[in-house]
């Protein structure tokens, strides 16, 4: 009630300054106008002193996209059978190079960005003459989980091809390390692996 008081006052307010523009003018000159001429200035009045009085819309905040991890299990005991880890995906290593000392030193599991469950076995080769080795990457993770893929992961092997006498960047056998170069260095923000990576081996997942 108050401020609709308020607007009646302020609309008077405007009609006693427009009379005391007039020549003939007079505060008696307001009220001397009639309900129709009255109607259209205290509409206006109404509208200026509302929209002056509405505070201005802040502007949106921008939507934050949710940030997405990978987050490695290590699942590497539910593969161990007598002291050796087996494969989920054992064909796919007869198309990978292996020399005379061959094992899978780690099984990681994670979920990717559209909440599918990938694998990730590392899998280490060299001959007994080399002091460091070659390490492999078998998963499924990627575009297409029923497909699984084998990559040749320089930076966890020796440069030295022949002697294997020089080590590797990234230590395969320090779990802390190797977790840290799969989770941010071979797979992307989505859980897929970077494009940087090109496979060396590809299988159906079921292994026929």
């Amino acid at each position: 009630m108050k401020k609709y008081m308020s607007v009646i006052c302020f609309a008077v307010v405007v009609l006693s300054g427009s009379a005391f523009a007039q020549p003939d003018g007079g505060v008696g000159s307001v009220f001397s106008r009639t309900d129709a001429q009255l109607a259209p200035v205290i509409k206006s009045a109404l509208a200026r002193y509302q929209a002056a009085d509405i505070p201005a819309a802040s502007p949106a905040s921008p939507v934050v996209a949710r940030s997405y991890k990978v987050r490695l299990v290590d699942i590497t005991e539910k593969y161990l059978h007598n002291g050796e880890v087996v494969s989920g995906y054992p064909a796919i290593y007869n198309h990978v190079p292996s020399e005379e000392n061959a094992l899978i030193i780690k099984v990681f599991s994670f979920f990717d960005a559209r909440d599918v469950e990938c694998k990730i076995e590392v899998y280490y080769t060299g001959g007994d003459w080399m002091q460091y080795g070659f390490t492999y990457i078998v998963t499924n993770a990627g575009g297409n989980n029923d497909r699984v893929r084998a990559y040749f992961i320089a930076s966890l092997s020796t440069p030295d091809r022949e002697e294997g006498a020089v080590a590797p960047g990234v230590d395969p056998f320090d779990t802390a390390k190797l977790t840290e170069f799969i989770s941010s260095g071979f797979l992307d923000a989505a859980g897929g692996v970077k494009s940087a990576f090109s496979s060396i081996a590809e299988l159906p997942a079921s292994g026929k």
